[in-house]
């Protein structure tokens, strides 16, 4: 009778030594595969999240406009306004997109902060707020280390403070309300990330020229209607000396409120 020949141990343990290298090789290789395609992604997110930051920050800083608003104290408050306890920076913008057709502006207040390593972007639907105005908050970058942002004045100086507290004003409403609304030349935005370094971005505001003209123009036509005025006023003084006085008077209490309602309120 013939004896069946089967595996002998020594053959299973050397069988079962071999499989299992061969599925520890295989395990290694698609755990390397899963995790550089993780860590790929999380690189592809942290980066989609720096450039949506971006771009929101330069549509903000790119569109801002003198317009002042007020608080939920009804105090003026600037148009560009530099840091307090918790805000970096807040402005007013226009461009607000309404692909729904709201009942609302296309003029935007806006704030930055950061509130433990987040940089948050916070916006109100109204100008002027109330009390109960509540603002919506959205995060824009995580694990920021600074945040921080500088003015350029006209001076050419760079400043840390937004309106200058040197601004000079005169007793005229025009003068005390101009501070509320004049911007700087540009604005410089440093951001600190420990992945991506530090990250420089300056915005040269457009507004800025635009105010310079509107300012020159205001100045040249101011100084034609007080002349303008006075040759009325001497004029009518020749022909009637008891009308002269008043309306002169008249005439010369017109040229603020023509210079107010012309200026950047």
């Amino acid at each position: 009778m013939r004896r069946s020949h089967g595996f002998t141990l020594l053959e299973v343990l050397i069988a079962i030594s071999i499989t299992a290298l061969i599925g520890l090789g295989a395990w290694q290789l698609l755990n390397t595969a899963i995790r550089t395609y993780e860590l790929g992604q999380e690189s592809l997110e942290s980066l989609s999240q720096l450039q949506r930051a971006q771009l929101l920050i330069a549509r903000d800083f790119q569109q801002v406009v003198p317009r002042a608003i007020r608080d939920e104290y009804g105090d003026y408050s600037a148009a560009l306004l530099s840091g307090d306890e918790f805000d970096v920076v807040e402005l007013t913008r226009v461009g607000w997109r309404n692909p729904i057709q709201e009942e609302r502006s296309d003029t935007q207040r806006v704030a930055y902060s950061i509130d433990d390593g987040d940089l948050i972007r916070r916006y109100w639907k109204v100008l002027d707020r109330a009390q109960d105005s509540e603002a919506i908050s959205r995060r824009l970058l995580s694990d920021v280390e600074s945040f921080s942002v500088r003015y350029l004045n006209d001076s050419d100086a760079w400043v840390d403070e937004w309106p200058p507290q040197e601004f000079e004003v005169d007793d005229s409403v025009l003068d005390n309300m101009r501070r509320f609304v004049v911007l700087p030349k540009a604005v410089e935005i440093n951001l600190s990330h420990p992945r991506y370094g530090n990250i420089s971005r300056l915005f040269q505001l457009p507004n800025y020229l635009e105010n310079t003209l509107i300012d020159s123009q205001r100045g040249n036509g101011g100084q034609g209607e007080n002349s303008d005025d006075q040759n009325a006023g001497g004029d009518q003084g020749n022909s009637d000396g008891t009308g002269s006085s008043n309306n002169g008077a008249g005439e010369q209490n017109s040229s603020p409120d023509n210079g107010i309602t012309g200026g950047n309120l």
